[in-house]
Parts: C-alpha cells; sequence; structure tokens
C-alpha cells in the first residue's frame, strides 16, 4: 500500500474521532485507494508497447488524413467528411493514450504544415 495512505489512515482513522465519522472516513478513504490503484493501473497501460505501437500508427494516419485534405482538392464532400471524422478518431485515441495529448496534437500540426510546405 501507498506511504502516503497510511499517513491519511492514521490520521482519519484516530481514536479521538467518534464511530460516525470514523465509518465515513473508512469510506472515503477506501474510494481514495480504488481511485489510486485505478490511475496507476491506466498509467502502466499508457506505458505499454503495444499502447506506443498503436500511438505511432494515430499520430501517422492523422498526419496522413491532413494531407490529403489539404493536397487533394478532388475530394467530395462526403470524402472531406470521412477524412475529419477519421481524424476526430485519431484525436480521440491520441487523448486516451498520450499523456502529452496537446503536445502531440501540435507536434502533428507542425508536420503536416512543413510537410504541405516542401510541396
Amino acid at each position: 500500500m501507498i506511504k502516503e495512505l497510511e499517513k491519511v489512515r492514521e490520521i482519519f482513522l484516530s481514536e479521538e474521532i467518534d464511530e460516525e465519522l470514523r465509518a465515513d472516513n473508512e469510506e472515503r478513504i477506501k474510494e481514495w485507494e480504488t481511485l489510486l490503484i485505478q490511475n496507476e493501473a491506466f498509467a502502466s497501460w499508457q506505458d505499454h508497447d503495444i499502447s506506443k505501437q498503436i500511438l505511432e500508427q494515430v499520430r501517422a494516419l492523422y498526419k496522413e488524413f491532413g494531407l490529403q485534405l489539404a493536397s487533394n482538392r478532388n475530394l467530395t464532400e462526403t470524402q472531406r467528411i470521412s477524412l475529419w471524422a477519421k481524424q476526430d478518431a485519431c484525436l480521440f485515441l491520441l487523448e486516451i493514450i498520450e499523456k502529452d495529448a496537446k503536445g502531440a496534437y501540435e507536434r502533428i500540426t507542425k508536420e503536416i504544415k512543413q510537410a504541405i510546405n516542401a510541396t
């Protein structure tokens, strides 16, 4: 168990508090403990090799869809909407997996602009 959580238990579950407050505190501490465990599991999932591979593919696809939208003036409205929807799906995955989603989005956008300017 986390050292800090033990300190919280000592403070909020001391012998000086009444039973009702003690029960409320125990319930609250259990909720905190559950949240900590979930957050640790989520963080380890983000660092997993498979998550990193998916993230690489998501970045590449977002960039590819952006370049298609920027360079192909013959796309129909339906095709453009489809590409925007695919980009939205990539952004959703990026926000879930990437720890710094905003920074990653800015880097991808910069890469798209550089690729457009290079052609």
